[in-house]
């Protein structure tokens, strides 16, 4: 299923998508630069994962199946039961230079929710065959949604890329812009390739998620 982002309002007007301010300061507040000729990187990367799941207690395969289908109608994307959530969060301070502006303490922060139904039969009582299919299906639908945060892990670091790579040489006002550029485009192509890779799998299905 296409992946879902939680996205804040102010993120192009603030650059950041971390709720807050970002905070100017001028380079005598006491927070000294990297000293020159440092290779340490700007920024560190968060991410966090957690998987919740939904009961499906049907005890036919047909019944079984119209509880999968109606637990996922309401998202309307694709035709998988499962789905992935990622929030994707920048936060910085802006601090002034003798050369531009810099970032202190940036941090890109990932925070992923995979969603997977739980089945547990009213009865108790898992049916061999049907066993056997749902653990191939749930199998195949974890690998599919795994997909989906593996490319946003890909995308955090692609935006901790880019606002690295931001020259010194901008004043504030310009580097706090350009910031929100960076996130704008990491938005913009973790959907293109989101949607190749579940036009691909065909929203998991070519994967083998299908019961």
């Amino acid at each position: 299923m296409a992946a879902r982002w939680q996205l804040p309002l102010m993120l192009l007007a603030a650059g950041m998508a971390q709720a807050g301010e970002v905070k100017a300061e001028s380079a005598n507040s006491g927070t000294a630069p990297p000293a020159a000729g440092t290779d340490e990187p700007v920024g560190i990367l968060e991410i966090s994962e957690r998987r919740e799941y939904y009961v499906v207690d049907a005890i036919t395969h047909d019944e079984l199946r119209q509880q999968l289908d109606a637990a996922m109608a309401g998202h309307g994307e694709g035709k998988s039961v499962g789905r992935t959530e990622q929030d994707l969060r920048s936060a910085y301070e802006l601090v002034a230079t003798p050369e531009g502006c810099r970032f202190k303490d940036l941090v890109v922060s990932l925070d992923i929710t995979i969603h997977l139904p739980s089945w547990q039969p009213a009865n108790g009582k898992r049916p061999y065959k049907l066993d056997k299919a749902w653990e191939k299906m749930i199998a195949a639908l974890t690998l599919h949604e795994e997909g989906h945060r593996d490319l946003a892990v890909e995308t955090a670091g692609f935006l901790l890329d880019s606002l690295r790579a931001l020259p010194a040489h901008l004043d504030c006002g310009q580097l706090r812009d350009q910031a929100g550029k960076a996130f704008f485009r990491a938005r913009v192509r973790h959907s293109i390739v989101d949607g190749i890779y579940d036009r691909r799998t065909r929203h998991g299905i070519a994967q083998g998620a299908v019961l």
